[in-house]
Formats: structure tokens, sequence, C-alpha cells
């Protein structure tokens, strides 16, 4: 599901088949407006049907909301995949791995810059569980980056977890700072994205060794 609506112009669901059209139009809502956008009177203006009937076929607004975060986190981490496969390759295997989570980084800013409603809406709070983890994950797509580069010898084994973590909040973070335009004057939004893909990946490669911070000079 890509999370796209059309629009709806029929009253005539088979069974099952409206809590589809009410998810769709949930999702394009978020788009649109963010996870504060998605209402039962909206979703049921969009779907053609009346507001009870949007209340039997979605269990709360929380359950939903939880859904269509995850359909955001999912478009997220689709993009990531399409940025890191598209990255050029180099003569050297570091060169590579560098290059394909450097373009993850940068997709992930991207996608929040082009979708700044769907990413707010991907970290939403919500307080009702997901039955399925995300597939494909955001996350899961930072840590494999993560591996590529422990496989070229460029961050240790036992800083993984680190990395992917110290990874996760300079992206999340500078994304979070561009969407909602609260980057210092004369700063622009390249020159801060580029800052801290910089960093992030200086900070990666640094081993851990005994506890002690030792950078890599290889």
């Amino acid at each position: 599901m890509d999370g796209r609506i059309r629009s709806v112009k029929t009253h005539g669901y088979h069974h099952g088949a409206l809590h589809e059209a009410v998810l769709r139009a949930a999702v394009d809502a978020a788009r649109h407006g963010g996870p504060q956008a998605v209402g039962v009177r909206a979703l049921a203006k969009a779907t053609g049907v009346s507001p009870s009937a949007v209340y039997r076929h979605v269990p709360s607004i929380e359950a939903l909301l939880a859904e269509v975060s995850q359909i955001a986190r999912q478009q997220l981490a689709g993009h990531l995949i399409d940025c890191r496969d598209r990255a050029p390759g180099h003569r050297t295997r570091k060169a590579t791995a560098r290059e394909r989570f450097r373009a993850v980084g940068r997709g992930y800013v991207e996608f929040a810059l082009a979708e700044p409603h769907l990413f707010d809406t991907a970290f939403a709070p919500c307080t009702e569980p997901l039955s399925k983890p995300d597939d494909p994950s955001a996350w899961q797509v930072l840590v494999d980056g993560v591996g590529e580069l422990v496989d070229a010898g460029i961050v240790s084994a036992s800083g993984a977890d680190k990395a992917a973590l110290i990874a996760w909040a300079g992206v999340q973070g500078i994304a979070s700072i561009l969407v909602r335009n609260a980057l210092p004057d004369p700063v622009t939004a390249e020159q801060a994205t580029d800052v801290i893909l910089d960093s992030v990946m200086d900070a990666l490669e640094t081993i851990w060794e005994n506890g002690v911070l030792v950078s890599d000079q290889t």
C-alpha cells in the first residue's frame, strides 16, 4: 500500500473494504495536515459514509492513527532504500559503503522536507500497539547501513549499536529542525545537512576499545 487515496464516490463497500478506504483517507489527511488531521468526521466525508459507519469499521482513532503512523514510516523506509540503492559505487569497498550510508542519511532529510506532515505523523505518539512490525523498517535500513560499514572495516562491530543510534539521532534531529524552519540565519538547509552528515560519519568512524574512543585512521 502506498498510502495515496483516490477519490471515493460510492457507498457500496463490500465487507472489510470500508476499513481500507478509511485508512487510505486517513493517510491522505495526515499527508496534508499531520496527525491532528486524522478525525472521524473528515474521514467519513472523504469516504462518503456516516461517522457512525467509520466507528463501526475502525476500533478507535488511536488505533487508526497507529496504522497511519506505521504506513508513514514504511514510506520513509522505502525512500531510504531507493536512495541507498541509487548511490554510485566506488573503486573501494570503504568508499562505496560510506556513499551508500550517506545516501540513506540524505534521503531521510529529503523525505522530511518533501512530506513534512507525513514525517510528523510517522513519529507521532501512539497509544495503541501494532500487530506487526514495520516492513520495511527505517530503523532497520540504518542498522543495515551500519552493518555495511562494519563489513567494510569502517566501524567496529562492538560499536555497531551505538553507531546506529548516533546516526538516527543525527538525521532525525536535523530533519525535525528543517521541517520546522528552526535553522539560525544565515545557515542553509543544505549546509546544515552536510555538516550533520559529515559529523555523523566522523563519529561512526571511531572505534571503542576498552571504553576509550580511538580515532580510526584507516
